[in-house]
């Protein structure tokens, strides 16, 4: 064969897609050796493609997608066809644009990319092992081509990933109406009928009008409220408006504005301005509206096709109101619930926090509280703000943080703690990609009772091994200065001045002998000393407080020394939480400057000393670097804090 004949094999007009072939390493010489084998292994491509897919199909996930999407012998075919064409050994723009297709069509139906990739591997298996009896001395260079084309084909169905996935992230919004449109049996055929026969509406607008206000007049006829509210010429002219706007314009082809229009009947119905049973009373005479219209005996003798048209319509109408419901499905939960004793509250989620709705029991509340913000109500009005008096987002904030599940926090109100769990309330996914719904539960009496509870635990325990029971109150404070000093968060150094209190709780299951034992302990006492940590977390692990866990954490990992040396675990350097190598410092620092049953208090040259000696060996350098630059302050704080 000539050269010139080899080199037809790659037919592509993008020069950067020639340098992309070249790169991987096909050439029309490995195109030929594929070709070349053509004729032999077309008998086996089905064969070769049943036993890829019978595995396939009996993986459940994967089951489900080829179920869902198509089924498996139409899915068997295609592959059948992909293969006869790589057989072919030919590389053209057409080859290259049906690769970019199948990519973006399995991206789009949620098929895993390293799944789609690996069965390129599986391909190469099941034909080396056919190959094998039938190919013989030819086999290697033939399998080697054929890995250069998959290698290709692999890099476009890559691209293709990539760019769905890119656009996905631009216009989330397109994607996710996408999938409730299919979800709900609205398909591409029926936009389209929509759209050859969206004329006749503008054209029928007046006859449409008409009947559509006699039909709602017959609806409303024994609702006195309902008449003064749809009954007016200027709503019947909105209506007759939306109706030929929405169809003249295609809306239901254009996401923003279709998601806005559903956003705001919605809200409508969110804010009772109108319930759901009386739009879909508007619904549906606008529905009878049509097919009075449109089948009339004329009409229908004209043109049988707007059958089709009205099935389209039904279905997008079945759509919306569809959409619409699972939009204020949890609006209305909330409002029908309120023995529920929840606050919700709906924040924007592209104007991050601006709140956009509220029950009558967040409202209350709103009503008692003095906003901290220098914005009137009306321009600030973020939650963060008028709920929980803050400058900028809440730190533990679960919409930031991606988080389910609840978080606590503390809000001081006339000088009294009160405790709120703040979790997600899920709603619509078109809806979210906007706004959030939050739900707010008062936890102030139970956690009130827990905090009371350990609190007693805690006097129980310190009064053993402290004369004055003050030591917690301070390791809380100083703590709270270090992580303040690093740097850290406001909730932060709330939780850690709260948490390092019960640093020592576990002491309550120590015996007095050997908690206040003037001497130095035994190895059997020092063991069972050391196990405080381990009851401290025991004690304080199983409560579900955010602060408590801190607490429950550092109980456990106040005595790991920084070298690996310490107890219970002896986990070394960054391994040990923050909260635990913060608690570690001052709690020695305190410690050693006090007076107890066993030892008399050290001068503050002599604990300086002591700590620099544990730098990089019990403690953290970083930290403890931090601490002694501020020393003096630290120092004036503790004596301040020994008065009391």
């Amino acid at each position: 064969m000539s050269k010139s004949a080899k080199l037809n094999r790659i037919k592509v007009s993008d020069p950067k897609r020639l340098e992309q072939i070249q790169f991987i390493g096909i050439t029309s010489e490995k195109l030929q050796r594929i070709n070349e084998q053509q004729d032999v292994l077309a008998p086996f491509i089905p064969e070769i493609v049943n036993r890829l897919y019978e595995e396939i199909y009996m993986i459940e996930s994967l089951g489900k997608i080829i179920d869902e999407y198509s089924t498996l012998e139409r899915l068997k075919r295609a592959q059948c066809r992909y293969l006869e064409q790589c057989l072919t050994g030919m590389i053209d723009d057409t080859y290259i644009e049906d690769r970019l297709t199948i990519g973006k069509v399995h991206s789009k139906i949620g098929l895993n990319l390293q799944w789609y990739l690996a069965t390129y591997a599986k391909y190469i298996n099941v034909i080396t092992e056919i190959g094998q009896s039938i190919l013989h001395e030819k086999l290697v260079p033939f399998i080697n081509a054929l890995q250069a084309l998959f290698s290709f084909d692999m890099q476009l169905t890559m691209e293709a990933y990539n760019e769905f996935e890119l656009d996905r992230a631009v216009h989330p919004l397109r994607y996710e109406l996408k999938k409730i449109q299919y979800e709900n049996g609205l398909t591409d055929e029926d936009l389209i009928c929509l759209d050859e026969f969206s004329g006749l509406i503008s054209f029928q607008a007046s006859n449409l009008s008409e009947l559509f206000q006699d039909l709602l007049a017959e609806r409303i006829k024994n609702h006195e409220s309902l008449r003064t509210l749809l009954y007016s010429k200027d709503y019947f002219i909105y209506i007759s408006s939306l109706v030929v706007q929405f169809f003249q314009e295609r809306v239901y082809r254009k996401p923003e504005i279709f998601y806005r229009l559903i956003q705001d009947w919605s809200r409508l119905i969110i804010n009772n301005k109108i319930s759901h049973q009386h739009f879909q009373m508007i619904g549906d005479c606008l529905e009878e509206a049509l097919k009075k219209v449109f089948l009339s005996n004329e009409n229908h003798s004209l043109d049988p096709k707007l059958f089709n048209y009205i099935t389209a319509f039904d279905r997008l109408y079945k759509f919306i109101k569809s959409l619409i419901q699972e939009t204020v499905q949890p609006y209305q939960f909330l409002q029908n619930f309120q023995f529920l004793d929840v606050y919700a509250y709906e924040i924007s989620s592209t104007d991050f926090g601006r709140i956009t709705w509220v029950n009558n029991k967040m409202q209350k509340l709103l009503d008692t509280k003095k906003s901290n913000t220098i914005f009137p109500q009306n321009f600030g009005s973020r939650c963060y703000e008028l709920i929980f008096n803050r400058a900028v987002p809440c730190t533990e904030c679960p919409l930031l943080n991606k988080r389910d599940h609840a978080t606590l926090t503390l809000e001081m109100e006339e000088k009294v703690p009160h405790y709120y769990k703040v979790r997600p309330f899920s709603v619509n996914n078109i809806f979210d990609l906007s706004r959030s719904l939050l739900v707010m539960q008062d936890t102030t009496k139970e956690s009130k009772i827990l905090f009371d509870t350990l609190d007693r635990l805690l006097k129980l325990a310190e009064f053993r091994d402290d004369d004055t029971g003050t030591h917690v109150y301070r390791i809380g404070v100083l703590s709270g200065m270090l992580a303040k000093l690093i740097g850290k968060d406001e909730q932060f150094v709330e939780n850690i001045s709260l948490a390092a209190r019960f640093h020592d709780i576990g002491k309550v299951g120590i015996p007095d002998s050997i908690l206040n034992k003037p001497a130095k302990l035994t190895n059997e006492e020092w063991e069972s000393m050391k196990t405080h940590s381990l009851i401290g977390h025991r004690i304080l692990s199983n409560l579900e407080l955010p602060v408590i866990q801190m607490a429950a954490t550092i109980a456990y990992t106040h005595h790991e020394w920084w070298n690996g040396k310490g107890y219970p675990n002896g986990i070394a350097g960054e391994a040990i939480p923050l909260e635990g190598r913060i608690v570690a410092i001052v709690d020695v620092f305190d410690a050693l400057l006090s007076k107890r049953v066993y030892k008399d208090a050290l001068s503050a040259e002599k604990v300086k000393k002591i700590l620099e000696e544990g730098r990089g060996r019990q403690f953290d350098p970083y930290l403890l670097d931090l601490f002694l630059k501020m020393w003096e302050d630290f120092l004036e704080c503790r004596t301040q804090l020994a008065r009391l």
